[in-house]
């Protein structure tokens, strides 16, 4: 009986923590960092703030939870990406997702450093955030060796390699998602840039072919 109670106390608890974490999500995606308040949070979710503190200090550990969380979904999905298709086909696929995620929390990461200052490195969970941000470079780095074995494409030997090919995904992703091309069909917009990012980061003279 006393495991079952616990079990069924553990589901609760984590049930009101994904009704928080997605009440914050919509309220960022609503009004933006500035929107995000334990007692905006507590009236979307339908709960009282004294819950929420149980599960967050403050609204920018729900923030960084986000993040977290974003970063998690992010590597899990990039290490199930096929990788015979190639590079381009490989960067093409990671696109849309990095969307997805600079839609929801992603693009508020500027103003949050902002607002928050130098005072958010204190916080245990940016340690946290940081590692779960490196696994996700890990598990890029990875697929794109993987995918560029394939194709027989040698890739530059460059440590800026993968931040060059982070930044691009980004750039593209904030451009849809802000919306700033809208003459431009966005599956053209991605199928370019993923050949863009590709060639540069080929050795040069590679051309790549499939194995």
């Amino acid at each position: 009986m006393k495991e079952s109670s616990t079990k069924s106390a553990y589901g609760d608890a984590e049930a009101r923590r994904r009704m928080t974490l997605d009440a914050a999500a919509a309220l960022l995606d609503e009004g933006g960092y500035a929107a995000l308040t334990i007692r905006s949070v507590a009236q979307r979710s339908g709960t009282s703030t004294g819950l929420i503190y149980q599960y967050f200090a403050d609204k920018q550990e729900i923030f960084i939870a986000l993040l977290i969380e974003s970063q998690i979904e992010s590597t899990a999905f990039v290490e199930a990406l096929p990788r015979d298709q190639g590079v381009a086909a490989l960067i093409a696929a990671v696109i849309p997702q990095s969307v997805r995620q600079w839609a929801r929390v992603g693009r508020l990461t500027p103003t949050w450093s902002t607002v928050e200052g130098d005072a958010r490195y204190d916080r245990a969970s940016v340690v946290e955030l940081r590692e779960t941000s490196r696994r996700y470079d890990e598990a890029l780095h990875a697929a794109l060796i993987e995918a560029a074995a394939k194709e027989s494409r040698p890739l530059r030997e460059d440590p800026a390699l993968l931040r060059f090919v982070v930044s691009g995904v980004i750039g593209v992703s904030e451009t849809l998602v802000n919306n700033w091309a809208p003459h431009l069909d966005p599956s053209d917009l991605v199928a370019f840039a993923a050949d863009s990012i590709t060639r540069g980061i080929s050795a040069p003279g590679a051309t790549g072919h499939s194995v």
